[in-house]
C-alpha cells in the first residue's frame, strides 16, 4: 500500500494573529513565548474594561428609570389630591362631575340599557339594527353543506346549449385522465 504525504497545517493564534505549526512542540514554544503572554494580558485587560462600562451603563439605565418611575408616581400623587380638592369643594364642579357621570353611562348604554361593547361612548356613524343578510338569522349557524343537507331536485331538466355539453364531456374526460394518472400515487395499487 502506498502512503502519501500529507501536508501539517497551520495553526492560527488569536492572540497574536499569526499562523504557527501545528504540531505540539511549535504550539508549546509560541505559547510559552514572551510576545504571546504580553498579547494575552492585553486582551484579559481589554475584556475587563469592557465589561466594567457595561456593568456602569446597565446601572445607570437602572438608576434612570428608578427616577423616571418615581417622578411619575409623585405626578399622579399630585392628579390624585387636585381631583379629591374639586370634589369635595361645593360648588360649579361637583355638579358638573355628576352631569359628566350622567352623560358617560348614558352614552355607553344602547336603547335596551345593555352597555355597548365599545368603551368611547356611542357608535360614530349609523347603527344598523337589522342583520346585513336576512337570510342568515344566526351568526355562526352551520352551512347546509356542513349538516349533510342537499338540495332538492325540482324535476325539471335545464337547458344546456351544446357548448356546455361538450365543456362538461372534456371536464369529465380530463378528470379520468388526472384520476389515471394519480392512481401509483395514492398507494390504491402496487407494482411487483
Amino acid at each position: 500500500m502506498t502512503e502519501y504525504w500529507v501536508s501539517q497545517g497551520n495553526k492560527w493564534c488569536d492572540f497574536c494573529k499569526i499562523y504557527i505549526a501545528n504540531n505540539p512542540l511549535s504550539i508549546r514554544t509560541h505559547e510559552l513565548g514572551q510576545r504571546h503572554k504580553d498579547n494575552v494580558a492585553k486582551r484579559l485587560a481589554t475584556m475587563r474594561k469592557e465589561s466594567a462600562a457595561k456593568e456602569k451603563e446597565q446601572k445607570a439605565a437602572a438608576r434612570a428609570l428608578k427616577e423616571i418611575e418615581a417622578k411619575a408616581e409623585r405626578s399622579y400623587q399630585k392628579d390624585l389630591v387636585s381631583f379629591q380638592s374639586v370634589d369635595t369643594s361645593t360648588g360649579l364642579d361637583s355638579n358638573k362631575k355628576k352631569t359628566d357621570e350622567a352623560q358617560c353611562s348614558a352614552a355607553t348604554t344602547n336603547g335596551n340599557g345593555a352597555a355597548s361593547k365599545s368603551k368611547g361612548g356611542p357608535a360614530p356613524g349609523l347603527v344598523i339594527s337589522t342583520p346585513l343578510n336576512p337570510t342568515r338569522a344566526v351568526k355562526g349557524k352551520p352551512s347546509s353543506v356542513a349538516v349533510n343537507k342537499r338540495k332538492r331536485d325540482d324535476g325539471k331538466a335545464k337547458a344546456i346549449s351544446k357548448e356546455e355539453v361538450q365543456a362538461l364531456k372534456a371536464r369529465e374526460a380530463a378528470r379520468k385522465r388526472m384520476e389515471e394518472r394519480e392512481k401509483p400515487f395514492m398507494g390504491l395499487y402496487k407494482s411487483y
